[in-house]
C-alpha cells in the first residue's frame, strides 16, 4: 500500500533527474499554454467530430471544404 502511494512521488522524481529542471519547466509551461488556448471542452470535441463523421459517412454536406 505504501509503495502504490510513493509511486507517483519516486517517478516525478525520477523525470526530473532525466530530464532536468529546464524540461520540467518547459513541459509545465507547454501544458499551460496547452489548456489556455483549448478552443472548447474534450465533450464538446468529441461530439462536433462524432457530428462530422457520421454526416461525411451519410454523405451530407458539412461546413468544412477541402481547398481541391
Amino acid at each position: 500500500m505504501f509503495t502504490l502511494i510513493t509511486l507517483p512521488f519516486k517517478s516525478a522524481r525520477i523525470f526530473v533527474r532525466v530530464a532536468g529542471i529546464r524540461g520540467v519547466l518547459l513541459l509545465a509551461v507547454g501544458v499551460a499554454i496547452g489548456m489556455l488556448i483549448a478552443p472548447t471542452s474534450g465533450a464538446r470535441l468529441r461530439a462536433k467530430l462524432k457530428a462530422k463523421v457520421e454526416a461525411a459517412t451519410a454523405g451530407g454536406a458539412t461546413d468544412y471544404d477541402p481547398v481541391v
